[in-house]
């Protein structure tokens, strides 16, 4: 059986998409370990019923169902095993969505693959699993795939495209409304941009908007009325408490200047951009849990200002990396300089590399929020761009930007070594190999930084006891509390490790009893958003399936390949 060419680069990618992946997480590949990640609690429902009640409950009070629900409620084998893979199959999706856009583009799959795996294992793209962020990763799971179906559905004119650009939106949104706004705004800015250069005929481009804001609308209902009824009114209740409080600037503040100050907290400063190319510059972490765990691998304490409260002259918070990669950042270099380096190929890609280089510019900008106010103001004036907390957010775009420019530039390397090697097939065989190789080192050396925040705990105890698990720090003293020691003779408080070497606190694990979960009552709003939502969804995935080529002719350009 031969191979064809599309499945053995696909089949390559993968192995080493699994490989590196299978690096990260090693320690935790087991039905009883996971790693640290404190906002992504360890819940050990007891039975399958359990969780099939879990699944079933938060459907009909929400009325949010997604494909990888399977994956992300612990249906499918260990809930624990399932936690690592949950997290490696969204950014493996983030990847493939990645080689997807820019083979689109007309890259070679050398540069599709490659810039996809740089994107997957980026710093704060990925290492956010060590911080238990799920939310990010559904995005991520569907979100990146919408810039690959924009360049085929202005291009080719096929309305599935423009179908499946709705359903891949709606999906994206179901979790994180924050960083779902910011990505759809510049998947806006990016459709804009591609209709301008394209100049599609008008009834085609209006017949498919229409089509994807009415497949977005239908699919997206609970999440467009989750955010309206659930995110912003939290996020507003969180403002109001925190008036009077360090995070909004203390007492004495007006209440303009409190949301302000509330809404640019872990804005990043300025000279953390070093971290972008010069992994641990600052550390590593500040969870205490990873540092007491990882400290004997040398995980080191964060000491940079990210997280410091406004005003304060010391003090920081993260629980993730900034570090986009050197191999990547002289990539996105190489394709920068290929705008104006190169010959008539090269002029094809000028305007879209033009255009993620001054994204990730203007991003980068962005993520510095109060350090640049002049032009954070600019954001917090958007509507609900007072809601939005953390401008380091906007670095997920920058990495983006520069992982697509990364891929630009493998392409450029690839073509001038082609001219190197004047017609030598061994050569330029050699040359392809290199280039390939130096892709590798960049992957490697993402995945060596992922590494360092992946702190393994065995919760077998809790698992077997049918308990949940909570992580916390004991000084010594507190084991001579009678509860505390009583809970020690009944197996309720495990060790994990000393507290960063410290053999007068330990990092232990709390088991609580769990209870079954009893079924809620439906919620008749969600619960009917809901069924429209999964019917729309199914219909969708059926018409593309059945009619692929309806609404317009194949691409006769470079859109489409691969």
């Amino acid at each position: 059986m031969r191979i064809s060419p599309k499945l053995g680069w696909f089949l390559a990618f993968t192995a080493v998409f699994a490989a590196v992946a299978g690096y990260v997480f090693w320690g935790c590949w087991s039905s009883d370990v996971t790693f640290v990640s404190p906002d992504d609690n360890v819940v050990f429902l007891t039975a399958y019923g359990d969780i099939l009640t879990f699944w079933r409950n938060g459907f009909v009070t929400s009325g949010r169902m997604l494909p990888t629900d399977l994956l992300w409620s612990g249906l499918l084998w260990s809930p624990l095993f399932c936690r690592e893979l949950k997290y490696a199959v969204a950014v493996y999706c983030a990847a493939l969505g990645m080689a997807y856009f820019l083979r689109g583009c007309g890259l070679p799959r050398l540069a599709s693959y490659g810039a996809g795996l740089l994107l997957a294992f980026c710093g704060y793209w990925f290492t956010l699993f060590s911080a238990g962020h799920g939310g990010w990763f559904i995005w991520m799971t569907y979100g990146v795939f919408a810039f690959g179906l924009i360049d085929r559905a202005i291009k080719g004119g096929r309305m599935r495209h423009y179908l499946l650009l709705g359903l891949v939106v709606a999906w994206s949104s179901y979790y994180q409304p924050d960083l779902w706004l910011l990505f759809t705004a510049f998947t806006g800015a990016y459709f804009v941009f591609r209709a301008v250069a394209e100049r599609p005929k008008w009834k085609s481009l209006s017949a498919g908007v229409a089509l994807a804001a009415l497949a977005f609308f239908l699919v997206g209902a609970p999440s467009i009325h989750q955010a309206f009824t659930g995110a912003l009114a939290g996020r507003e209740g969180q403002i109001e408490e925190s008036k009077g409080s360090a995070i909004s600037g203390g007492e004495g503040v007006s209440d303009a200047e409190a949301r302000w100050i509330f809404a640019t907290n872990w804005s990043m400063p300025p000279a953390e951009t070093a971290e972008f190319f010069n992994s641990r510059v600052n550390g590593d972490t500040s969870c205490p849990f990873v540092l007491s765990i990882n400290g004997h691998r040398g995980v080191r304490p964060y000491t940079g200002a990210l997280g410091r409260p406004y005003k304060a002259a010391e003090g920081n918070y993260r629980q993730h990396s900034l570090y986009v990669g050197w191999v990547t950042c002289l990539l996105a270099l190489i394709g920068v300089a290929s705008i104006f380096v190169g010959a008539r190929r090269e002029a094809t890609d000028r305007p879209a590399i033009a255009f993620f280089a001054v994204a990730a510019i203007v991003f980068w900008l962005f993520s510095m929020g109060r350090y640049c106010e002049m032009v954070y103001r600019l954001v917090y004036m958007l509507p609900f761009g007072d809601s939005i907390r953390a401008p380091v957010k906007w670095h997920h775009l920058t990495e983006f930007c520069l992982c697509v420019l990364a891929g630009f530039g493998i392409a450029a390397l690839g073509r001038w070594l082609d001219e190197f090697s004047k017609g030598s097939g061994r050569l330029s065989l050699a040359l392809q190999g290199a280039l390939a190789s130096f892709v590798l080192v960049g992957v490697l050396d993402l995945a060596s930084e992922a590494r360092r925040f992946c702190a393994p705990v065995d919760y077998g105890r809790a698992v077997r006891s049918g308990c949940s698990s909570q992580l916390t720090i004991l000084p010594r003293q507190q084991f001579q509390n009678p509860q505390v020691a009583e809970a020690v003779r009944r197996g309720q408080i495990v060790s994990v490790a000393n507290w960063l070497g410290n053999p007068d606190a330990f990092l232990v694990q709390y088991l609580k009893p769990l209870k079954h979960q009893k079924p809620m009552d439906p919620k008749p709003l969600p619960l009917t958003l809901g069924v429209i939502s999964v019917v729309s969804a199914l219909c969708i995935a059926a018409f593309c399936c059945k009619k692929p080529g309806w609404g317009g002719s194949p691409p006769n350009n470079r859109c489409g390949e691969g």
